[in-house]
């Protein structure tokens, strides 16, 4: 019961997030705008979001790089892995199954390679957070609705929380171990807990190293600056003229609505918020709702169908995944 809350949750919030964008649509004027796509356009997307997957990969690789040398193919095998897990899982139980797969494919201690997992959310806080408040000077500007509005900013004040807790707490593991252990358990910590913690210490290894910092910080600017090409190419191929910063504000709204893993493979979340965003440039429903709609298939559907081909090729089931990422 525990496990499933976020169903429960997730799904009825899904529905009606669905209903805000598809509830009073024109299905005849959606359906005219999805066959009128320009094609073409929409395979560059895609090659666009591929890519924006490899930089991740990429990143994951210089994170863990002071403290191993990964295989690249690992890395990208077990990051399609973990998105197709996401996608159906709830809680984002798919990056905790990234982490142990990773783990055992290159005999690599799971606590640090959850370690960078976490870094991954932090990197990618600060570049969203850095945007936004780029970002919020332009809103000001605009005829926002300011119930979008205050719902953007109420997410980036969590996000923001969540951000300094973060940082807050790796500086304390990486630096003070024994004062975090006080804090959190002034009881005492037994010998593997204590193992566990300094395993996840390892793999924060890339605090210390600027040669490995700077170019993590650099990619997560170059993975979010390539999701919203790919935001604004789709756009592109629905004929919609909207600048080039409507799709920087469609992707911080994404990240932001994304933030709490409630909904099963971000539907209605990610639908809301890229819709909504378009419609603040004067977008039409019908053309903001068929962004949302083959913006979020065309990351869907190949990171679902990669990560099984992935799961094949290293012998694995979804099912047999799943009681193993539980059971660990």
């Amino acid at each position: 019961m525990k496990r499933n809350w976020q169903l429960f949750l997730g799904i009825p919030l899904s529905i009606f997030l669905l209903y805000l964008v598809f509830g009073r649509l024109d299905y005849r004027e959606l359906l005219e705008t999805l066959k009128r796509a320009n094609y073409p356009l929409l395979l560059f997307s895609l090659s666009l979001l591929l890519f924006h997957m490899v930089i991740r990969a990429l990143r994951w690789e210089m994170l863990l790089r002071p403290v191993k040398k990964m295989r690249f193919s690992s890395l990208l095998g077990t990051l399609f892995i973990g998105f197709m897990a996401n996608n159906f899982l709830p809680a984002r139980m798919g990056d905790v199954a990234r982490g142990y797969l990773l783990g055992k494919l290159e005999s690599f201690p799971k606590a640090s390679s959850f370690a960078t997992l976490i870094a991954e959310k932090f990197l990618d806080g600060f570049t969203i957070l850095s945007t936004f408040a780029i970002l919020s000077f332009v809103l000001k500007n605009l005829n926002t609705s300011q119930g979008f509005y205050r719902t953007l900013a109420f997410g980036g004040y969590f996000s923001l929380a969540l951000f300094i807790i973060t940082l807050v707490v790796f500086l304390l593991i990486r630096y003070s171990p024994d004062t975090f252990m006080r804090i959190f358990k002034p009881s005492g910590w037994s010998d593997e807990a204590k193992g566990h913690l300094y395993s996840f210490r390892e793999g924060l290894r890339w605090f210390d190293r600027w040669d490995c910092l700077l170019p993590s910080v650099g990619l997560s600017y170059l993975i979010w600056i390539t999701y919203a090409l790919g935001i604004h190419v789709t756009s592109m191929a629905f004929s919609l003229r909207v600048p080039f910063i409507a799709s920087f504000l469609a992707m911080v709204a994404v990240c932001i609505a994304t933030t709490l893993p409630f909904t099963p493979g971000y539907i209605g979340t990610y639908h809301a918020a890229l819709s909504y965003s378009l419609i603040l440039y004067g977008v039409p429903m019908e053309k903001a709702a068929a962004v949302a709609l083959v913006f979020h298939a065309l990351f869907f559907l190949p990171t679902t169908l990669l990560g099984i081909l992935f799961l094949w090729h290293y012998h694995l089931s979804f099912s047999s995944l799943r009681q193993e990422v539980k059971g660990n």
